[in-house]
């Protein structure tokens, strides 16, 4: 609850100052339901047990709506928008599970409120309810299938949204570690472990870490690393499908050369137009007096390489010319000469492509 509440905060500024870079709107939504949602848990592990009718409705409302936020989440991030199916989809499940679990608290009586909280929430079982008490019961394990269907289609989409949007990167943006989702890797891992460790939890329910400190602990300190792992990866992130479409230059009526693809490449090789720094297909298009759906297709093509990576393979031939004829160069030389903005950016690609031979 702790680390959410942080990251909302520092989200929320971030918005008053920057404005809703990479969805930063959707990113503090998100953050703010998880600390709900982990406010719920406070009172529960803290047998608040007077302000479990309330908590214990936003809570199974927030657990509902904290996977499928972040695919909403995600979905700005790589698509620049939402379309309304899914928004209804994110919202109308949890809203409706939650009416039904606050209409039901309200209609129990304190006997069978205290039944409920004793038996199912606090034992998972259902022996000895009856009436409301068995209907909320009931109620919340449908929630529980509801929020595993949730986990498993968020992990999906989510994933299958990042991959896309970073092959759009890479098809556009020669220099594309600030535009890429960075860490791609960290983010589906961290995806991959919250889903797993959520669904595990909500299986085998909360009550299991009543009785032991130090699974608890265990299991609250890891989940704290991959709340404030994700809330970072999304904090840093300051590049989106929005910003795509807002770079973008208008594209020249002019197509392809009459001299071909062929040309084009060995423009491209004569004149090094590869090692300008900030590169885009947008605008090597524009210098070719092409577009850059024809630009992309033909790179594609007659390379079977993304952009990125056949601007990246020749900018990495010539740093290798450049330290055969010039070994006293520093990297930071190096990296300057062939295009190249960031040392980090260097690195990478010259580690990725220093085995292709030829300029």
């Amino acid at each position: 609850m702790a680390v959410c509440a942080f990251w909302s905060v520092a989200i929320a500024m971030n918005l008053w100052e920057q404005g809703n870079r990479a969805a930063h709107r959707q990113l503090l939504l998100w953050a703010v339901t998880a600390t709900l949602l982990y406010a719920g848990h406070f009172v529960f592990f803290n047998r608040i047990t007077s302000e479990i009718p309330a908590s214990d409705t936003i809570y199974v409302v927030c657990n509902l709506l904290v996977y499928p936020l972040y695919l909403y989440y995600i979905t700005m991030l790589t698509k620049g928008t939402v379309s309304r199916r899914q928004w209804w989809l994110t919202i109308l499940p949890p809203v409706i599970i939650g009416i039904i679990v606050a209409v039901v608290y309200a209609m129990m009586s304190q006997e069978d409120c205290r039944l409920f909280v004793d038996i199912y929430l606090y034992n998972n079982s259902m022996k000895g309810l009856l009436g409301l008490a068995m209907v909320q019961a009931v109620v919340h394990h449908l929630a529980k299938g509801l929020f595993s269907v949730g986990v498993l289609v968020v992990l999906f989409v989510g994933i299958r949204h990042i991959r896309r949007y970073n092959r759009l990167i890479d098809s556009i943006y020669a220099d594309n570690d600030d535009k890429r989702l960075y860490g791609i890797t960290t983010i589906l891992i961290l995806m991959v472990l919250t889903a797993v460790l959520s669904f595990a939890v909500n299986a085998v329910g909360r009550f299991v870490f009543l009785s032991s400190e130090i699974p608890f602990v265990l299991l609250a300190c890891f989940f704290s690393g991959l709340l404030y792992m994700l809330c970072y990866r999304g904090f840093v992130q300051h590049f989106s499908f929005t910003d795509i479409a807002r770079e973008e230059c208008e594209e020249t009526t002019e197509t392809t050369p009459q001299e071909g693809y062929s040309y084009i490449l060995q423009k491209i090789d004569d004149e090094r137009l590869y090692l300008q720094p900030g590169l885009t297909l947008a605008e090597l298009a524009q210098q070719l007096g092409t577009n850059r759906t024809m630009l992309s297709r033909m790179v594609n093509e007659e390379t079977g390489m993304p952009f990125a990576e056949f601007i990246n393979r020749k900018r990495i031939a010539y740093v290798r010319r450049l330290e055969n004829e010039h070994p006293e160069l520093r990297k930071e030389d190096l990296a300057e000469q062939a295009g190249y903005t960031s040392m980090r950016s260097f690195y990478r690609n010259y580690h990725l492509y220093n085995d292709f031979a030829g300029e």
